[in-house]
């Protein structure tokens, strides 16, 4: 009977291994909203419970009946044992190269490995008196390695920190004095420079991007400061070129930034808000992927930030839900990783995904409204998940959409809409005669989405023709009717001393824009993000 049970919950922990295995590699605390002992693991705990007991409960059953019965349940529990092995193929590709990884993307690689294991896989089904004894003693005999991993889990994850470490920090007292200039600085995320301008298809309107860009003043070459979130926000922010980071915990994350040997902490180093402060302005952020306010919060009177979607086995719902909510959500990020579902006719996965994207953005929209809206905010940084896959918005209806064709073009529309919402947000309140806007990416847009479930002919059309390296740079001064167009390449990296010097008032015209951006030089050859990358 202990045999029976250790095969039963060997099973159940396979069929949540991705989760295991992300947990061990203890990179969750600085990407994860909540404490995944609370948030993640209590409704794999009951899975799992439920899983065990029910196949242990079957093969008790199944072993007082005759030999046809327990044939039947044999070829039963090996059919079933295909869910575990999917889900460890998905909690091995994090432990991959990404050379391998690149690989399984292909399109090929599905149909060549299908072509090899399923005639193999019926042959062996065919056998199962045989093949049972060898998949319920290498579940068996798997156990030395699961301890290894749920020691690792705990010890790098689970328990290292607690509840309070994931938990927002004080923010800084309001100046009670209004500030005189403002700037609302908006980073649309995976934003392309080609698709939104240079060559955007036909029927893809943006009467937002077009109107700024007429109004204002408008660079053609303005390069990313790094191709990854992960990097590219922290250059932005600090005002330096960022090459690589790490994160360390809840709420540090290690800056190697160029010509340094010693690594920086973002934490610990000046950023404009702490700049603006010095300034006597106020500062307020909404944004995603980064824990800001539990990395910025002594810097800023206002902060509301959301969590990126987590690597499989480790999504959190946002905002936490009752248990029985949390379990429905937790089956149905399994069955959304699981391999190939995703490319089945008329089955989308992902549409879990993509309404999580939707309430996230919903809510970073209110906040962002609320902010541009506030006079005694002198500087409000918005970090927007849009255009940045999954697609959330259907431009052909104008609404939102988790389930359809929908694809980066439709993300574009919704980023069009969303700065008309912000700018009217800006009037209305009564602020644009002292409010400069700039708006930008952290990357324009890549090809690492090519070939997932959801990526369409519309972007295969244009996918070999954009550079991710190039982004939009717009600027719209209060007051000022006049247009510029600027084409020399510079870094958005200069972007936070351009804000400043608004603020200290030192810049009124466009003319005095130029000098400044180019100071700061174009970044060198930006690394391309990895397969495995967060963002």
């Amino acid at each position: 009977m202990l045999r029976r049970a250790l095969v039963c919950l060997a099973f159940s922990f396979f069929c949540f291994s991705n989760t295991w295995v992300e947990l061990a590699q203890g990179e969750i605390p600085y990407f994860a909203r909540y404490a995944p002992l609370r948030s993640t693991t209590p409704s794999v705990f009951v899975l799992q419970t439920l899983i065990a007991a029910g196949l242990w409960a079957a093969w008790e059953i199944l072993r007082r009946q005759g030999p046809r019965v327990q044939f039947a349940g044999r070829l039963l529990f090996l059919i079933a044992c295909l869910v575990p092995a999917g889900i460890l193929s998905v909690a091995l590709l994090r432990l991959l190269p990404a050379g391998i990884v690149d690989v399984v993307r292909q399109r090929w690689f599905w149909p060549v490995t299908l072509a090899i294991l399923v005639p193999a896989g019926i042959a062996l089904l065919r056998r199962p008196r045989r093949l049972f004894p060898l998949a319920a003693g290498t579940l068996l005999w798997s156990w030395p390695v699961l301890l290894v991993v749920i020691f690792q889990s705990c010890s790098a994850t689970l328990l290292r920190y607690p509840s309070s470490a994931y938990a927002d920090g004080p923010l800084a007292s309001r100046f009670a004095t209004q500030p005189g200039s403002r700037v609302v600085w908006i980073v649309f995320d995976e934003l392309s420079q080609e698709l939104t301008f240079d060559r955007r298809p036909a029927g893809v309107g943006l009467p937002n991007f077009d109107l700024l860009r007429r109004q204002g003043f408008y660079a053609t070459q303005a390069l990313a400061a790094a191709q990854s979130t992960q990097e590219s926000l922290p250059a932005l922010l600090l005002g330096r070129p960022v090459s690589v980071s790490e994160p360390q915990d809840t709420a540090t994350l290690l800056l190697t930034v160029p010509g340094q040997t010693q690594r920086l902490d973002w934490q610990a180093e000046t950023n404009v808000f702490r700049r603006a402060r010095g300034l006597g302005v106020n500062s307020a952020l909404a944004g995603w992927f980064h824990p800001y306010g539990r990395l910025l919060h002594k810097d800023l009177t206002d902060c509301s930030w959301t969590a990126g979607w987590l690597l499989s086995g480790t999504e959190q719902h946002f905002p936490p839900q009752p248990l029985l909510h949390e379990v429905k959500h937790r089956v149905r990020c399994q069955l959304a990783v699981y391999p190939l579902l995703g490319h089945l006719p008329g089955y989308a996965p992902r549409s879990y995904q993509r309404q999580q994207m939707m309430e996230r953005f919903q809510y970073l929209l209110r906040q962002a409204t609320t902010y541009v809206s506030d006079p005694a905010l002198g500087l409000v940084f918005l970090h927007l998940p849009v255009p940045h896959p999954p697609a959330i918005y259907s431009r052909a209806t104008g609404s939102y959409a988790t389930r359809g064709p929908e694809n980066y073009f439709d993300s574009l529309a919704l980023a069009d809409r969303t700065l008309g919402q912000i700018r009217q947000a800006i009037r209305s309140a009564g602020l644009e005669d002292r409010t400069t806007l700039i708006v930008s990416s952290d990357h324009g847009w890549r090809p690492l989405w090519r070939g997932g479930p959801d990526w369409t002919p519309e972007e295969e059309a244009v996918v070999e023709k954009t550079d991710p390296s190039k982004v939009p740079f717009l600027l719209h001064l209060p007051g000022t009717l006049q247009t510029a167009t600027f084409d020399r390449p510079f870094s958005t990296v200069a972007t936070s001393e351009l804000v400043l010097r608004i603020l200290q008032g030192r810049i009124s015209a466009f003319d005095q824009i130029p000098e400044m951006l180019t100071a700061v030089g174009p970044p060198s050859s930006p690394a391309q993000p990895a397969s495995h990358s967060r963002d």
